[in-house]
């Protein structure tokens, strides 16, 4: 059978516009995504935008804008009418929210619209009747200058992508989403958002970014924050707020990022907070970050994606690393921030950490241990401090399983330049008050009380002590009158003998005995001889996983350390005052000790004026 070639036609413009609001127009938020940017465009400052049903059933949306004269608003129901752009190399440069010309006509093709807009020089305003892409009627109105747009029963001319939205409350919470982000981004624009003639939410202007976000998305997510002060290099800056170090959420939607006050979906910023945080934040759990990004128009390209929420970067890898760094920066600032902000109004300045011994006069402090250095022992070998007394109350040999081959098996000297710092001296008025269920360690000090996760702060102290002795000091350790036999398969074998250099370093003596099979001779100070053929096989368990993502069997330092600490706990640990006050001085002098190595919180404040809340 002969085949004769199809007729090809020119699609009638009600059918294209049908097709554009499919695309443009998937659902009411992007409707009134559409519309809001529209104001956005015409110079407005006060924005309100009203819905009922989750705007399936209406969605209005007011400005006070420049307005449009009869002609001009007749005009922007055409395809491809805008007043954004003039040539093609204004795509390449976009300084606008809207530039095609295809949202109000894709609209007004599946919907009951109407338009008023009055601009103020002229007395009266024009209302435009649409049904479904049909002109039904134009005439006077009377209004205040600006623009108004309400959409009613969206896709009542193609009733079968109503069957794809979700239920009322689902395409709510987008609306208002979308509504709480422009508000974020645009502080000098006032915004109201109404839901069934109720107000959901005012923005206010004249707030910091954290307050904003606060009045906006609430104080749960607004306390948790601390703000970027803007930085810049090379063309591009960022400030915003970002999450402080310990703190998480379960999910990623509290990440948002704008740039140029548009807020979109950024691999580069995603990718730069996620690695920014990991240190901070454990596996399964998300940081926030609300970022204000500034980029040359001509480096940045919205034309990318139908609704405009992803944007492709000229210089991708550039903006990342320079995100990256800002942040890093940022929380490392924040986390060794934390307690010396806490301290600074409880304590004056030579009350805080000291490195010296108190002089003579000094009045004796509250039972408590003492952190000044230990005189040297007969045997001439100094001993460490102040983990001395937590290693006495941690460690519990196991009769003859343990033997210490002599004084300097178990202490031996320190470097000469260790990498964790001395322990500093606690004041004199904080004081311990007990631990709870043996997890949870408290004091009290002159601001509140203060809580400290016992197993997060061994977790932390332990993984500095790993990382310093990877650095080149050698770990005490203790010599086992029992020797640990471990055989690996093939594929374990390979990583821990990848690692192996890595495990010595930090404690542990091995001996080959067999292709795959191994003897450990002697086991860190710190770790239980019960626990430590599980330790060494979770962690090989755990390297395999990682090499999937580093792509070689040896791990970095900070990641092996990070899977060495992984199964500390506080089981063994003595919950007395002297412990406690010693762990919490020592945790006071590592580098992050806001957080554990897996992001969990170590130490947190209840302030006087908060119990007080608590109790009304």
């Amino acid at each position: 059978m002969k085949k004769t070639p199809p007729e090809i036609r020119i699609l009638p413009d009600d059918v294209a516009n049908r097709i554009a609001a499919g695309e443009v127009v998937e659902r009411p938020a992007a409707a009134a995504k559409e519309l809001i940017e529209n104001s956005i465009d015409a110079g407005a400052t006060r924005i309100e935008v009203e819905f009922k049903r989750g705007g399936k059933s209406f969605v209005k949306v007011s400005d006070d804008g420049c307005g449009m004269t009869r002609q001009q608003a007749l005009t922007s129901l055409e395809p491809h009418a805008t007043s954004k752009i003039r040539a093609p190399e204004d795509l390449f440069a976009i300084s606008s929210y809207g530039f095609r010309g295809e949202a109000i006509p894709s609209i007004a093709s599946v919907s009951k619209f109407r338009l008023r807009t009055r601009p103020e020089s002229m007395a009266f305003g024009t209302e435009i009747d649409v049904y479904a892409g049909t002109v039904n009627s134009v005439r006077d109105c009377g209004m205040a200058a600006g623009t108004e747009i309400s959409v009613e029963n969206l896709f009542c001319s193609v009733p079968a992508r109503r069957k794809f939205l979700k239920s009322d409350n689902v395409e709510a919470s987008h609306i208002i989403r979308l509504c709480k982000l422009y508000a974020l981004a645009l502080p000098d624009i006032s915004f109201t958002l109404v839901e069934n003639s109720r107000v959901v939410f005012r923005s206010e202007s004249g707030m910091d970014i954290v307050g904003r976000v606060g009045r906006i998305f609430g104080s749960d997510i607004a306390e948790k924050l601390f703000e970027l002060p803007e930085i810049s290099s090379r063309g591009i800056s960022v400030g915003g707020a970002i999450l402080k170090a310990g703190e998480s959420f379960p999910t990623g939607r509290n990440i948002c990022v704008f740039i140029n006050g548009r807020p979109v979906d950024c691999r580069a910023a995603a990718s730069a907070v996620k690695e920014a945080y990991s240190p901070y934040i454990p596996k399964g759990r998300f940081a926030a970050a609300f970022l204000f990004i500034t980029l040359p128009p001509e480096t940045v390209d919205v034309n990318v994606h139908p609704a405009k929420r992803e944007v492709r970067l000229k210089n991708e890898f550039e903006v990342r690393d320079f995100l990256f760094d800002a942040l890093s920066a940022a929380l490392a600032k924040n986390a060794s921030g934390g307690i010396a902000d806490f301290q600074k109004n409880s304590i004056s300045s030579r009350e805080k950490f000291s490195f010296e011994k108190p002089a003579a006069e000094s009045p004796a402090p509250v039972p408590a241990p003492a952190f000044t250095p230990r005189d040297t022992p007969a045997g001439g070998v100094k001993i460490r401090e102040p983990l001395a007394v937590l290693e006495a109350s941690e460690i519990k040999p196991r009769g003859a399983a343990l033997r210490p081959s002599s004084s300097a098996d178990v202490r031996p000297p320190l470097p000469a330049e260790p990498k964790i710092k001395a322990a500093p001296k606690l004041p004199d008025d904080w004081r311990y008050v007990g631990c709870f269920k043996r997890r949870f360690a408290m004091f009290e000090t002159p601001k509140g009380i203060l809580m400290m996760s016992i197993s997060a702060a061994l977790k932390r102290v332990r993984y500095e002590e790993i990382l310093a002795s990877l650095g080149g000091s050698r770990e005490p350790s203790q010599t086992l009158l029992v020797p640990i036999s471990l055989k690996f398969d093939r594929g374990d074998g390979e990583y821990f003998s990848a690692n192996r250099a890595a495990f010595e370093g930090c404690g542990f003596s091995i001996e080959d005995f067999g292709k795959n099979f191994y003897r450990i001779t002697a086991i860190p100070a710190w770790l239980e001889y019960s626990n430590a053929e599980n330790f060494v096989r979770d962690f090989v368990e755990v390297a395999r996983e990682e090499s999937r993502t580093l792509k070689k069997a040896a791990m970095p330092r900070a990641d092996f350390a990070r899977a060495l600490v992984g199964r500390i706990g506080a089981a063994s640990f003595d919950c007395s005052a002297q412990s406690a006050l010693a762990l919490l001085a020592r945790l006071l002098s590592c580098a992050n000790h806001v957080s554990s190595p897996d992001g969990r919180a170590t130490v947190r404040e209840i302030s006087e004026a908060e119990l007080a809340r608590m109790f009304g």
